[in-house]
């Protein structure tokens, strides 16, 4: 008896709905039914942020190994700094800020300065490294200078708004929403209203 089976798997990853898309008429259903078998969801890094320390530290011994790199790990600044951003690029982002930042030192403790973020993202120019900045009785984290300024206000006012933001720090209104909205994924500001 002959068996029609093929020794192939096939894994697709869409960051899309596709029941949505068949639904639209934008993914073939089809298509859709082919590929349907096990679905598995991983949130975005940002939505595991505990998974950051240990991403990193698998990504410096591969990047040692393969780089042939002396890099022992990474001072508190820069792993917080790799800590609190958002990963829009979330995995793949992540080893490229760490590679770039291993390859900028070489060996020795990777710092502050040579971790560099997308200019997409940098919301403050180059100049002095993140302020360390405390919030309440508990929370304490190293911030980008405009970060820290609307903290500030908000602690003072009890709030803030993103014209106060772009007054108080001369910036635009697009980066006063980049600044406040990172404060609310962070978890130090609380969004209010709409």
């Amino acid at each position: 008896m002959l068996h029609n089976r093929t020794g192939v798997v096939v894994i697709a990853a869409t960051h899309r709905n596709l029941e949505s898309a068949v639904e639209r008429g934008d993914f073939r259903e089809d298509f859709y039914y082919r590929l349907w078998g096990a679905t598995l969801e991983v949130p975005a890094l940002r939505a595991r942020r505990e998974d950051i320390p240990l991403l990193i530290e698998h990504f410096r011994i591969r990047c040692n190994r393969e780089d042939q790199l002396a890099v022992e790990g990474f001072t508190p600044q820069a792993l917080a700094v790799l800590e609190a951003d958002s990963w829009p690029g979330n995995v793949r982002e992540l080893e490229r800020v760490v590679h770039r930042a291993m390859a900028v030192r070489r060996r020795g403790l990777v710092r502050r300065e040579d971790v560099i973020l997308p200019a997409l993202r940098r919301a403050a120019p180059a100049g002095p490294p993140p302020t360390a900045v405390t919030f309440g009785p508990v929370i304490t984290t190293a911030l980008n200078p405009y970060q820290a300024e609307a903290l500030r206000l908000a602690s003072a006012s009890g709030g803030v708004r993103r014209e106060n933001v772009m007054e108080r720090c001369g910036i635009s209104r697009e980066s006063a929403r980049r600044t406040l909205a990172s404060l609310v994924e962070l978890r130090l500001l609380r969004r209010l209203g709409s």
